[in-house]
């Protein structure tokens, strides 16, 4: 084993600092005034309830309130019951528990983003602790500079960061994938893998198969995931660990599925149907009589849900009864099966949106910071801004990543007898599978509507397939540059 001067490896001496690293750069980046976090959108208020919070001056206007300003500050209140499923909202509740310990007046938005900042140091100090072991002290410490380098730049990017001071959903998904990914990594890297690891690995797989009904279906093949790791042990304890992991994850998948309220079912449906759909259809009389709707309804095709003043209501009954009862997203599944071409509309859509990590058009400073309505942070933006500028805006460009990527990963797994080897590739497998299944869900599940944050999923396992594959690349020239040294 590769150990520093006092006996113990030296990754762990990276760790510690890569985790020291990352939570200075939270700290100065969205913590210490002018306050960093995202406008609300609207989104919100399906959490502050739920949660026991609310927003402390509901008085603004409605563009302060959820489009111009980033809202520092915000009140304590009851708990009410609504229609939002997700274990999110058990992550919120405890943040206002803590701010109620701090603060009894106010909830300030940096005990949440505190909460998701030590996540994230978590995931560094993991990742790092158990980066790739080469042949050398040198080579190893090199692994580890350039691991807990690539997860700085691109996770503590402004655009993940500003999330974290936000109710928004995406960053508890982003921080339970980011454990999930590290804890696996640290399974598969441990010569003994420890219970409490495992624990991690299935509760941040819980995480993110119930931060959003979407995410639910992944708990499945998060469990086969956890099945597999009974290899990894020979014990009987640990053989009873592994299965009950995986039962919570397929019970939790299940439950979140089941429990989707029937409105959020059917305002999913509509924006599939008629934000998707029939949205820029060249056949939009066609494609109706395909789907069994009435003529009468075309007057709807390219609106959402949510839009005002729509020729027919769409809370309209006789439309749900009509549409919305008699349809599923299983038939907007199938006509996109036989409809390919229009399926690979909706993809090229959703490429031209893909790489967004953020929301430009919401503020991400509060009002008292004496910014302008609408004014966004642009520093320590380099990874979200080159994604921006220059990743490809047609979807065959990802096609091709995502078959060469792949393609690499099977014959890694081919090469490699180890089962520890092939754990860590099944786990990256499964990133790139979350990744398509975050781009193609969005768009069969809700059509075109906010699809830049629905794909911010995609960003997030698209972001961890680069590092891979940047980390992979550069371990793959140290072991041939040793052997070519070694002979």
């Amino acid at each position: 084993m590769i150990r520093d001067r006092v006996g113990r490896d030296i990754r762990i001496w990276m760790a510690w600092l890569a985790g020291i690293a990352a939570g200075a750069l939270l700290v100065g980046l969205i913590m210490i005034p002018p306050v960093i976090g995202l406008a609300d959108s609207g989104d919100f208020g399906r959490v502050l309830g739920v949660s026991g919070l609310r927003v402390l001056h509901p008085d603004q206007s409605y563009e302060a309130l959820y489009f111009k300003y980033a809202h520092q500050h915000f009140g304590y209140g009851g708990y009410t019951l609504g229609g939002y499923v997700s274990t999110h909202v058990v992550f919120v509740a405890v943040a206002g528990w803590i701010g109620r310990l701090v603060d009894g007046a106010t909830f300030d938005i940096r005990v949440l983003g505190g909460l998701y900042a030590a996540a994230y140091i978590w995931a560094v100090v993991l990742f790092v602790r158990y980066a790739p072991r080469a042949d050398s002290r040198k080579a190893t410490l090199a692994m580890a500079l350039l691991l807990a380098a690539a997860l700085l730049f691109v996770f503590g990017d402004i655009g993940y960061a500003a999330y974290f001071q936000s109710f928004f959903g995406e960053p508890y998904a982003l921080i339970a994938m980011l454990l999930m990914v590290a804890s696996a990594f640290a399974l598969a890297s441990s010569d003994r893998p420890t219970g409490w690891l495992f624990a991690l690995f299935v509760a941040a797989a819980l995480a993110v198969a119930t931060s959003k009904i979407q995410n639910a279906p992944l708990g499945f093949v998060f469990a086969l995931l956890a099945w597999r790791m009974s290899g990894l042990r020979n014990d009987p304890r640990w053989r009873r660990q592994v299965w009950t992991g995986a039962g919570i994850l397929l019970a939790g998948s299940i439950l979140m599925i089941v429990a989707a309220p029937d409105r959020l079912k059917h305002v999913n449906l509509y924006q599939s149907i008629f934000f998707g759909v029939l949205k820029d259809t060249p056949h939009l009389e066609r494609d109706m009589e395909e789907l069994g709707i009435s003529g009468k309804y075309a007057v709807l095709a390219g609106t959402n849900y949510f839009q005002k003043d729509t020729a027919i209501p769409q809370n309209d009954p006789v439309l749900h009864r009509e549409v919305l009862q008699q349809l599923s997203h299983k038939d907007i599944a199938m006509y996109y099966l036989k409809h390919p071409s229009r399926f690979m509309q909706k993809l090229d859509r959703a490429a031209e949106n893909a790489m967004y990590i953020r929301p430009y058009y919401l503020g991400n400073y509060d009002a008292s910071a004496g910014k302008s309505p609408g004014a966004i942070s642009h520093s320590f933006s380099g990874w979200s801004d080159f994604k921006v500028a220059y990743m490809p805006r047609k979807a065959v460009w990802y096609f091709l990543i995502f078959l060469v990527y792949v393609g690499i990963l099977i014959a890694v797994w081919l090469n490699n007898r180890s089962g520890k080897w092939r754990i860590g590739v099944e786990m990256l497998a499964v990133v790139a599978l979350s990744a398509v299944f975050s781009c193609i869900v969005p768009l069969i599940g809700d059509g075109e509507a906010d699809l830049g944050k629905h794909l911010f999923m995609f960003n997030v396992c698209f972001d961890m397939m680069v590092i891979s594959a940047i980390v992979g690349a550069f371990y793959g020239a140290i072991k041939l540059a040793q052997r070519r040294v070694w002979g």
